[in-house]
């Protein structure tokens, strides 16, 4: 079905043998003037959309006037009709829109309609609500006793405790009482525990002193860990890290990925001075790198400690090979069909040679006239549009043949029509 995604201009050119939508159920999200006829037995109408709500348009059954009955104002026979409660006539005693404890107000009794569903009668009637009954009240009063305000059922107040606390009253007094326990656990001598217990505490001054070690049992660092490969000794720090420094000089140490695309972590903006010689990453995500290419699965490795240029940095490429549809890597470009290319310093350079001017050709509705053609040697697979001086699209009737094409319009106009002829394939 096609469709037209801007409005319609007939130009005064008439409408003929046009149905309505015709449609069981009413249309969803319509737009104010939007028109259908319902199909369903026994309706068989037409309906337009007010911007509010579906209106049928014929008149059976339809309501002709309403008239304001006792507590109310308002009523009329045309347009939009509005009823209103009449504040002045009503019973009651309160000044506000609602009708007090003990008051009367005009509600709707009954609705009548015909087999249509058109609404033909609105009736009526007067109700009395019962008077208030309720006394009950609750003074709250502050740590002196002084009275705050009186609660009722409507401003009643509750007090719930949760955990250790706990919350009571006293009717003498009317004192209401919450408390929260707070318990002390204290904890001496050798503490074993299980399960989700969790305590913090802290290990006291003097208890872990090195003094209480024995001296054969700790490696320094000048002993070496290497001459005391044993289960019996405890290496400080200090020989630890003489050992580990001796044992990775030289080597690869891998740090883990590094995204390209953000440059993380930084390696080439404002690098850290903690890198070190050996250090090596894996990308992980495609980007520059000290405005070097690099794709994922390349290898950076550091040449230097704290390296800041790309020359301190060797990048093993992991990826490269011959470019395919779903591969980057190394490719060729040919020539095609209405295509030149040319290289220089390692660039393709591809041109369009089949131009824009071999493949279009431009015609003219002169004004006054009705007609007007375009000569070409395209084939009959041509796309033809047509504007009007403005550039605004206009519709006509199109001829088309090997050769040329012909557009017509019902009526002559005051400005030109250009026609507009592309070759398709």
């Amino acid at each position: 079905m096609a469709k037209y995604l801007s409005n319609i201009d007939l130009n005064k050119n008439q409408l003929q043998n046009a149905a309505l939508h015709p449609v069981a159920t009413t249309p969803t999200t319509p737009v104010e003037g939007q028109v259908y006829f319902d199909t369903t037995v026994g309706d068989k109408m037409m309906y337009f959309y007010d911007g509010t709500s579906w209106i049928a348009m014929g008149s059976q059954g339809d309501i002709t006037g309403v008239t304001a009955g006792d507590y109310l104002n308002g009523g009329g026979t045309s347009g939009n009709v509005t009823v209103n409660h009449d504040l002045t006539s009503r019973t009651d005693t309160t000044s506000s829109a609602s009708p007090a404890a003990g008051g009367t107000f005009t509600a709707i009794d009954s609705v009548t309609s015909n087999s249509f569903g058109h609404i033909t009668a609105l009736n009526l009637k007067t109700v009395t609500l019962p008077a208030d009954t309720n006394t009950t009240s609750l003074p709250v009063k502050n740590s002196g006793g002084t009275t705050q305000f009186t609660s009722t059922d409507a401003t009643g107040i509750r007090f719930t405790g949760t955990g250790s606390t706990t919350v009571s009253f006293t009717p003498g007094t009317q004192l209401v009482t919450i408390d929260s326990g707070n318990e002390t656990i204290t904890l001496t001598g050798e503490v074993t525990g299980s399960g989700t217990t969790s305590i913090s505490t802290t290990v006291a001054n003097g208890v872990l002193d090195i003094n209480n070690f024995t001296a054969a049992t700790i490696i320094t660092e000048a002993e070496g860990i290497a001459n005391n490969d044993n289960d019996t000794t405890l290496p400080t720090s200090a020989a630890v890290k003489d050992y580990v420094d001796n044992a990775i000089v030289g080597g690869l140490v891998y740090q883990g990925g590094y995204n390209a695309a953000t440059n993380t972590p930084d390696l080439d903006s404002s690098p850290s001075a903690s890198i070190k010689k050996g250090w090596t990453y894996t990308v992980t995500a495609d980007g520059s790198f000290f405005t070097e290419q690099v794709r994922v699965g390349d290898v950076l490795i550091a040449e230097v400690d704290a390296p800041t240029a790309l020359a301190d940095w060797t990048t093993l490429q992991n990826n490269i090979d011959l470019a395919s549809a779903s591969q980057v890597g190394i490719g060729n470009v040919n020539a095609g069909t209405g295509i030149s290319v040319s290289y220089a310093s390692g660039t393709a350079t591809v041109t369009n040679t089949d131009t824009n001017s071999a493949n279009t050709a431009t015609g003219t509705i002169t004004a006054g006239n009705t007609s007007g053609s375009v000569s070409h040697s395209f084939g009959i697979n041509t796309m033809v549009q047509t504007i009007d001086s403005s550039g605004n699209t206009v519709y006509c009737d199109i001829a088309r043949t090997t050769t040329s094409v012909t557009a017509s319009i019902a009526a002559a106009q005051a400005g030109n029509i250009t026609i507009l002829v592309q070759k398709i394939g």
